[in-house]
């Protein structure tokens, strides 16, 4: 195999390594920030239930 290919092949590899975990940190950032407002609405409808138990 010449040095010129094996450089191309170790070339994709690398590439697709790094296209990989760019996808993989996309997908988890948008995971955390779908988990993170689904836990602000529950400690909003939490804080507005206690809310109402202290006014009665």
């Amino acid at each position: 195999m010449e040095f010129s290919a094996m450089l191309g092949s170790i070339g994709l590899c690398v590439g697709a390594i790094i296209a990989a975990a760019v996808i993989y940190f996309v997908v988890t950032a948008i995971k955390g920030k779908r988990a993170e407002r689904k836990e602000r609405a529950t400690l909003k409808q939490h804080r507005d239930q206690q809310g109402k138990r202290a006014q009665r």
